[in-house]
């Protein structure tokens, strides 16, 4: 047998050189004792030659495979198309942005609206708040009785309301200067700096008022009234006979002595005929002058009336029209009846319709005060 450890024999180096550490550990695995020099060289060398021969044949499989592969995906990826599989990602990546744009649009939107609604809600409650407190305010204030200043400012306001009203529905001047007179010293009473725009209000308002020529409507009124006492008392026009030139007495002659002479004589003292010149208008009978009346009592009311409300085109025509019938159809030689047409027309001429100032600065000013 020849010793396998032996390696300066010239036969045994192919044969040691293509042992494998493989083959060497298996022959060492299966006999864990001491090595056995009777085993024939030959047969370690078959045993180790198989296992090699696979594995660098699987190696050369997988590597024909990879280039296989590799020139594959060369072939698609830079002859067949190489921008397709980029330009389809691209247009999906931007697809995908336009949608995230699109909802991120919607969520801002969205949330927008939502604040809004949410700020209104909150501006709403607030407002309700706001309002429920100043009521409650409001009703423990009027639980609490008023003191003795709050009435004191009420009564000032309710003057100054009641002369505004005076002046410009009444266009009473001496009323609303009363009233406001009387506002102004309850207003010193209550001694307060906070009231002093009020009162220098009033006293510019008070200033103008007397600077206006007020007329007297009581005494306008009164004066219609005993006019109106006076009509019955008023002479009625009579009718004034004018002889014509024609109907002259004529003298005497020798015929009147005869029988038709004395029957023209007898029958003209009992009857006259006479010829009137111009127009002449008979008495009134007892009828007409009643109408005359009651229609002159309408026009003098419906004076006193617009002489109330201050409408100066029918003041003054109703007077014209009364003084117009007083010497047309009652007796105009009559000292009474011509004073009364005089009287009449005097009225008629008072201008009612006056340029009232505004007296309203002084209530906006209380109000201002009453409110701070």
């Amino acid at each position: 047998m020849a010793d396998p450890t032996d390696s300066n024999k010239p036969g045994n180096e192919v044969e040691a050189a293509e042992v494998s550490d493989d083959a060497l550990f298996e022959s060492r695995s299966d006999d864990p004792g001491p090595a056995d020099t009777s085993v024939e060289p030959d047969s370690v060398p078959v045993k180790a030659k198989k296992p090699g021969r696979f594995l660098a044949f699987l190696a050369l499989l997988v590597a024909l495979a990879s280039l296989g592969l590799s020139g594959y995906l060369y072939y698609l990826l830079q002859i067949q198309n190489p921008l397709e599989p980029v330009s389809s990602r691209l247009d999906s990546m931007e697809s995908e942005a336009r949608r995230m744009t699109s909802t991120l649009a919607e969520l801002k939107t969205s949330q927008a609206d939502e604040l809004a609604a949410f700020s209104r809600r909150q501006r709403i409650e607030l407002e309700a708040e706001r309002t429920e407190l100043l009521e409650s305010l409001n009703q423990l204030a009027n639980q609490a009785p008023p003191s003795s200043r709050e009435w004191k400012v009420a009564e000032v306001a309710y003057l100054l309301r009641i002369a505004n009203h005076r002046l410009l529905m009444e266009r009473d001047v001496d009323g609303a200067l009363e009233l406001l007179t009387a506002a102004d010293e309850i207003l010193v009473e209550l001694d307060d700096f906070a009231f002093y725009q009020v009162r220098a209000r009033l006293a510019e308002e008070t200033r103008t008022l007397q600077s206006v020529e007020a007329n007297d409507l009581p005494g306008i009124y009164l004066e219609l009234e005993a006019l109106k006492r006076q009509l019955r008392q008023l002479p009625v026009k009579l009718p004034q006979y004018l002889q014509s030139r024609s109907e002259a007495p004529t003298p005497a002659t020798d015929d009147d002595s005869g029988f038709w002479a004395s029957l023209r004589r007898e029958v003209s003292s009992k009857f006259r005929i006479r010829h009137f010149e111009g127009d002449i208008k008979p008495l009134l009978s007892a009828e007409e002058a009643v109408y005359l009346e009651l229609n002159l009592r309408l026009m003098l009311e419906r004076a006193q009336l617009a002489a109330l409300r201050r409408e100066q085109l029918v003041f003054s025509e109703s007077l014209e029209t009364a003084a117009s019938w007083l010497l047309e159809y009652l007796d105009d030689s009559d000292a009474a009846v011509t004073d009364s047409a005089e009287e009449l027309r005097r009225i008629a001429a008072i201008q009612l319709d006056l340029d009232l100032p505004d007296i309203s600065a002084s209530l906006t000013a209380l109000e201002a005060v009453r409110r701070q």
